[in-house]
């Protein structure tokens, strides 16, 4: 175990036991470290190692080398186990090296539940707790965050991703002096911000709140100036519509518009609309907040609930949670918020649990006295409790030990008849500690659980309407079409967290050709697809690039696995959600395995042209082999082949596709392919019957479309059609 060690990934990497520093040894050895940080716990093979850490070109002693700093690395941070050979930190095994550092050991972890808290903290309105919690985060960082492996590519996503929390945390210090009526403090903050991070609108737009509120309006105007020139020169675009709003508000000199309401906080933090505007404030949750409501009025009479949430990430748990807090803070009551697992108060979590319920109600009863043990402590509680009534929220319920859910158990036996709710957040899991936990709760206190389902296209229509209402309030919600609605329903498995990023998207990019893969998604599927052994991502290859639909017989010969194999692989990638089995409820389709369209679109955005060329052919080839042949599908992947494919092939492939799409009267994308074969060909003689082929089947469209009395139109192309063909498109 790791516990007595702390990792330090903010600046320069560092790892203390206790008081003492531990001497890491040369650059290599600490950027292997870094490496294996990165992981998370996962392992990571030799060749990943070989790769990662001289980037593409190891020497030839490159794994001689590894195996000494492995060694080295254990002796320094385990010398006792090193001495026996039991380890426990750096461990080893048939898929690679593991590093066992959970996330409170990191200070990467610690500074993002600061920023979690401090945005709770100001949802609830208080504001020193709030400035205090994010400082306290900010203080953690010494300079860039992993810097002995900056310029290495394995570490650039997890660098870029605490860099744009370091960023969010700042915007949320100016946000919350903003909030105390301190706007030149603000602007200081927001004035650093711009310049280290001059093409961020959300920065700019601080700067011109808290400058104006200063008394510096003609400031505030000559930073909108300067960046719109550099938005022109850079992007060659315009200002969007916060900061539009914040110019407007300025030349109109309106302070209500720039003065910050209680629900505003950083850009990129989602958190709870004041009293008066949460009856609306969050889409296709009316009934778990109905609930809720009934919940706090019967609390308020002297009567306890417990409340579990659950759902996959992403379903809005915590954003919920808020909303609550909110209620009950209109409603008189205290709120305690803690997450398992990374605030340091957790850390002592399997061993005196009392003194971390007692921790945490002291920030509430300061005088309660921490004696006795959990009866003790329980009874002396209640009687705070009649005069205070209390809201205590528990994130991430899945994140503690046992004795934290035998503890828990303990307080929900003993605390009954008091206003209290007790609001847990847990993701869906298997954890047989975690079941028996919430069946004691449904048993001895009836808890409520609320599982979060998907959002309905229903509710995909509702925020498609309210980010329309917002940026043009002319647009009528009639103008935004049901259809789109599903698709991007479909897009997002209706997960709150996928569409309301993917809604962040200029119009064009929600769905469709030009639907485009928002940087915070890519950073949270990826984080998925790391869990992933190699196997299972390159049978994911597979299936992203033949349509996104598992052929099972088509993957026994792309990658030539047995049929057990693929059943284990299968498994793994369901673990994980990268695949979704689907009933076969419609007459005709059976049951399937499908990749989530973004999963898909990750995939295939991350395999490179080789990768992605060898595949299509390597489909090309075994689509050749089943039974069933089809003409259409082959050419599809002969041509994104690519160079890989002889234009012999290809000429033969085109002509196939349109001899098939003539059986089936398919006339207009028949002449394509031939016209297709034609411009391959470079016999005159196959070059000319391809030209004949295409006008013949052009003739009999012309045929058909005056036989039916709708004549054709000026192009030859079927309607909805992409030419060249696409064969990664999923179809049905």
């Amino acid at each position: 175990m790791t516990d007595h060690l702390k990792f330090v990934l903010l600046g320069p990497l560092e790892v203390w036991s206790g008081d003492t520093e531990l001497d890491l040894g040369p650059p290599k050895r600490r950027v292997l470290l870094a490496r294996l940080l990165i992981a998370g716990g996962r392992p990571v093979s030799v060749d990943r190692l070989r790769e990662d850490l001289w980037e593409g070109r190891p020497p030839a002693g490159a794994l001689s080398s590894i195996h000494a700093h492995i060694s080295r690395l254990r002796a320094v941070l385990e010398p006792d186990r090193a001495r026996r050979g039991d380890h426990t930190v750096l461990l080893s095994g048939p898929a690679g090296y593991t590093l066992d550092a959970p996330p409170h050991t990191r200070d990467s972890t610690r500074f993002e539940e600061a920023v979690n808290h401090a945005r709770g903290l100001l949802t609830r309105g208080r504001l020193v707790e709030a400035r205090r919690a994010v400082q306290r985060g900010l203080t953690l960082w010494r300079g860039t965050a992993l810097a002995d492996a900056a310029g290495y590519a394995f570490a650039e996503r997890e660098i870029a991703r605490l860099e744009e929390i370091r960023l969010v945390a700042e915007e949320l210090h100016a946000t919350v002096l903003l909030h105390e009526g301190r706007p030149d403090e603000a602007a200081v903050i927001a004035e650093e911000l711009t310049a280290r991070a001059p093409l961020r609108e959300a920065a700019w737009a601080l700067l011109m709140r808290a400058l104006y509120l200063a008394g510096r309006p003609a400031e505030a105007l000559q930073r909108f100036a300067a960046i719109r020139t550099l938005l022109a020169e850079e992007l060659g675009a315009a200002p969007g519509p916060e900061l539009s709003d914040v110019h407007v508000a300025v030349l109109r000199q309106d302070v209500a518009a720039l003065a910050l309401s209680r629900s505003h906080t950083a850009p990129g933090l989602s958190v709870t609309p004041s009293a008066g505007t949460v009856s609306s404030s969050i889409v296709g949750r009316s009934g778990e907040l109905a609930r809720f409501d009934e919940i706090l009025s019967d609390a308020g009479q002297g009567r306890t609930h417990w409340v579990v949430l659950s759902g996959e990430a992403g379903i809005g748990k915590t954003r919920l949670a808020e909303e609550f807090a909110t209620r009950a803070a209109d409603a008189g009551f205290e709120t305690v918020w803690v997450r398992c697992g990374a605030d340091p108060i957790w850390e002592k979590g399997d061993g005196d649990g009392s003194d971390v319920i007692g921790r945490l109600l002291s920030t509430v009863y300061p005088d309660l006295r921490l004696e006795g043990g959990s009866k003790a402590i329980a009874g002396e509680l209640a009687e705070r409790l009649t005069r205070q009534p209390t809201l205590f929220l528990i994130e991430d319920l899945h994140r503690v030990g046992a004795r934290m859910r035998h503890l828990l158990g303990g307080y929900a036996t003993l605390l009954r008849d008091v206003p209290l709710i007790v609001v847990c957040t847990t993701q869906d899991t298997d954890d047989p500690g975690l079941r028996e936990l919430l069946a004691l709760l449904v048993r001895q206190t009836h808890a409520t659980l609320l599982p979060l389902d998907p959002l309905t296209v229903a509710d995909v229509h509702e925020l498609m309407r309210r980010r329309a209402a917002r940026l043009d309030p002319s647009v009528p919600s009639g103008e935004l079409h049901r259809q789109e609605a599903a698709e991007l329903h479909r897009r997002g498995e209706g997960n709150p967290f996928l569409i309301t990023e993917i809604l962040e998207l200029p119009h064009d990019a929600w769905t469709g050709p030009g639907a485009r893969l928002p940087a915070s998604v890519s950073r949270v599927l990826r984080a998925r697809m790391d869990l992933l052994d190699e196997r299972v991502l390159r049978m994911l290859q597979a299936i992203a690039v033949t349509g996104g639909e598992l052929d099972p017989e088509l993957l026994f010969r792309i990658q030539a696995v047995s049929r057990e194999e693929l059943l284990f692989l299968i498994d793994a990638a369901v673990t994980v959600r990268m695949l979704n089995w689907e009933d076969g409820m419609d007459p005709g389709r059976p049951g399937r395995y499908v990749m989530p369209d973004l999963l898909r679109e990750l995939v295939l955005q991350d395999l490179t042209p080789a990768r992605r060329q060898s595949l299509h052919a390597a489909a090309a080839r075994a689509l050749a082999e089943l039974p069933r042949r089809d003409p259409l599908r082959v050419a599809h992947h002969l041509m994104a082949a690519g160079p890989l494919i002889a234009r012999e092939e290809l000429v033969d492939a085109a002509f196939a596709a349109g001899h098939r799409c003539s059986e089936d009267e398919r006339y207009a994308e028949a002449a394509l392919w031939f016209d297709h074969a034609a411009a391959l060909a470079e016999d005159p003689g196959v070059r000319a019957e391809a030209r004949r082929a295409a006008d013949t089947a052009r003739g009999q469209l012309d045929q058909r479309e005056r036989r039916i009395g709708h004549p054709r139109g000026p192009a030859d192309r079927p309607e909805g059609s992409a030419w060249p063909p696409d064969p990664e498109r999923r179809a049905g």
